[in-house]
């Protein structure tokens, strides 16, 4: 019997188309025999069959069971929530982080908190997070030189994301999230979701016109992980920009569409705003006040440092995260890992950058469509 190959990615066509055309080409003149679900299907509805050779398949419909200790292939980590969850990958970091000193990955500094009200807020901050308070306390409130940024552990799409510069606006933040409960947009993210991070809001990043703005953005970057554990990342990295011009944050931040990359912010315009980084080569950038032009020496660094934060980054939820990582030697995943673009202090002239978050299950049709107008 020739070798099977299963592939179904649910609700995701156009993974599922690209999927099985890299199956029939790679595969199919070996002999290869390729099977697949229909992408509409959906995935709570049902699991591929055991037997096969490899899943080249969504988590969801992963029959994990049988992959246990057998020797089919699937294209899926049965836990990683140390990677994917924002909460979990803190506090990894930081375990890393204290017993390798020297070797810290670059990230903003983040906090984790979890509350299941907002009136828990005022002994979290006397208590597991005082040095924020410290910090949020010594700003003068006319021009604040620190900003936070709020994100929900487990909320994807921006959800919940906020700034702040105050223990007054935390403290409303989160009594506005108590009073929505109702609301269909934001109950889930008080209702549903306890835990949270805090970081330092990186707020002088490096910002690129890709057209006559100076915007912020942050970079995609897709890699697999293969085993446990191989890193492969690929070369085009994707630069995702905000929506409007950006502006230092001020005042209340209740608009925060300079600030926020994420696409599904964007209204319709989300294609004119994902470009491939290396196109961006040419192009006016502004770092700290200092104006200048993107060259392909910048593109380069750039690219170096991302395979290093990328690397460290791994490196430390690999060897710190063996519970919540299972590495199975059988298991490969694409994850989309997302870094903003900055400068270092002790380097200021040199580019840098900052993990923000690792992504799995990543929808790649709405990147691969707007990348195609670089």
């Amino acid at each position: 019997m020739p070798p099977v190959l299963w592939v179904s990615f649910p609700g995701a066509p156009y993974t599922h188309q690209c999927a099985r055309r890299a199956a029939e080409k790679l595969l199919g003149p070996a002999g290869w025999e390729i099977r697949d679900t229909t992408s509409q299907k959906r995935p709570d509805t049902f699991k591929l069959p055991d037997g096969a050779d490899v899943y080249l398949a969504g988590y969801d419909v992963l029959p994990f069971e049988s992959l246990l200790g057998s020797r089919a292939l699937c294209s899926s980590y049965v836990i990683r929530k140390a990677l994917i969850r924002k909460h979990h990958l803190a506090h990894v970091l930081h375990a890393f982080s204290v017993k390798n000193p020297t070797r810290p990955v670059p990230a903003p500094r983040t906090w984790t908190l979890d509350l299941q009200f907002a009136d828990e807020l005022d002994e979290l901050l006397s208590d597991d997070l005082y040095d924020v308070r410290e910090a949020l306390e010594r700003n003068d409130p006319a021009c604040p030189t620190s900003w936070f940024i709020l994100k929900p552990g487990m909320a994807d799409q921006g959800n919940g994301i906020r700034l702040f510069s105050s223990v007054e606006q935390l403290e409303r933040i989160f009594q506005a999230f108590e009073d929505d409960d109702d609301d269909d947009e934001e109950a889930g993210i008080t209702s549903q979701l306890r835990h949270f991070v805090i970081q330092d809001y990186i707020s002088a990043p490096l910002l690129v016109a890709p057209d006559h703005t100076a915007r912020k953005f942050h970079l995609r970057v897709y890699v697999i992980c293969v085993g446990g554990l191989h890193v492969y990342m690929h070369d085009d990295m994707l630069a995702l920009f905000s929506d409007t011009e950006y502006a230092p944050p001020t005042g209340d931040m209740q608009d925060l569409r300079g600030h926020l990359t994420n696409t599904c912010y964007q209204n319709g315009t989300e294609k004119e705003n994902v470009f491939l980084w290396r196109d961006l080569a040419g192009r006016p950038a502004c770092l700290a006040s200092e104006r200048f032009t993107l060259t392909h020496a910048h593109i380069d660094a750039v690219r170096l440092s991302a395979a290093a934060t990328i690397g460290a980054a791994f490196e430390a939820v690999g060897r710190e995260a063996s519970f919540h990582w299972q590495m199975w030697p059988n298991a490969f995943e694409i994850f989309g890992v997302d870094l903003l673009v900055g400068h270092d202090a002790s380097k200021p002239h040199a580019l840098c950058t900052w993990l923000l978050e690792i992504n799995a299950k990543v929808e790649i049709a709405v990147h691969a469509a707007s990348a195609n107008h670089s």
